[in-house]
Formats: C-alpha cells, sequence, structure tokens
C-alpha cells in the first residue's frame, strides 16, 4: 500500500473513531504507522488502543487489557490450585470463542491480567465491522468482571474455595 493510501486509510479510521468514540489521542510509537487511544464506553475511563503496526499495512489492531483487583487476586490465589486452575481453564474456554486473542499476564496459575488483542484487515473493513470489534472488546472485559463478581460479590467469601465446584 502506498503511504498516500496508508495516510488516508488511517485518517478515514480515526474519523470513524472520532464520531463513534471519544477519541483520545494519538501515542507517539515508533512501531507503528500510527497509535490512537480510544475511551469506550464514552465517559467510562476505560481506554483501547488502535495500533497500525508497522511493517503490516493492512492491518489495524484493536489492544486492551483488564487487571484483576488486589481482592481478587488475593482471593484466587487463596483458592487451591485445583479450584483455581478449574476457574481459569473456564475463563479461557469462555474467551477461546470470542473474536478477540488474548493473552493471560503473568502465567498460567497466576492470574493478574488479560490483555485482548483484535487485528482487523483492511480489505473489507468497514465503521460497522469496527464497531462491533470494539464491542466485542468490551464484552471480553465485562466477561471477566462479571465472572470476579459472580465468584467473590462485592465482598470476598471466608473461603474462597467454597465459591467454586
Amino acid at each position: 500500500m502506498e503511504k498516500q493510501e496508508l495516510d488516508d486509510t488511517i485518517q478515514k479510521i480515526k474519523d470513524w473513531l472520532t464520531v463513534e468514540l471519544t477519541f483520545k489521542c494519538h501515542i507517539p510509537d515508533d512501531n507503528a504507522h500510527s497509535h490512537l487511544q480510544i475511551e469506550f464506553p464514552s465517559g467510562s475511563g476505560r481506554l483501547i488502543d488502535v495500533i497500525f503496526p508497522k511493517p503490516r499495512e493492512d492491518i489495524l489492531l484493536i489492544v486492551s487489557a483488564t487487571a484483576l483487583s488486589k481482592e481478587y487476586y488475593d482471593a484466587l490465589k487463596a483458592m487451591s490450585v485445583k479450584k483455581r486452575m478449574d476457574i481459569l481453564w473456564d475463563i479461557r474456554f469462555e474467551l477461546l470463542f470470542k473474536g478477540s486473542e488474548f493473552q493471560m499476564i503473568t502465567g498460567p496459575e497466576d492470574l493478574q491480567r488479560i490483555q485482548f488483542i483484535r487485528p482487523l484487515r483492511f480489505d473489507g473493513l468497514n465503521q460497522n465491522i469496527l464497531m462491533d470489534a470494539i464491542r466485542e472488546d468490551f464484552r471480553c472485559h465485562l466477561f471477566i468482571e462479571w465472572t470476579m463478581m459472580r465468584l467473590f460479590g462485592d465482598g470476598l467469601p471466608k473461603s474462597a474455595d467454597t465459591m467454586y465446584g
């Protein structure tokens, strides 16, 4: 893709984001043709990065992450290894069928944060597909938040092991 065509495509996508969402800023990034940050839902403070990575000229990435609160992290760590692993496997299986790719950080038994990445190719990309991908990203975050709320509620149980299976 020629530079002007790429610049025009990036500008068109930025315009879509500005109309639909709260556009926050352009982030300097040597590894990207352009790196934008948006807030979704508007007014929530929840940020999503929209990255046009180098050397690719045919793709954008929607990238976000959700971190467990200290309370939820500690409650999961307090569970037996088997119960914690059952929960983490259930989360993996649920996320597997979402549109976003995901990475559990910091390790397979020690969930602190989950990063979501949704690649979108320019061919066939339109405003509806972009917004659907952003909404899907948000649903991935809600899934994690609601899973923790279902397990632990607003307050943490006396024995986290009794909350699952």
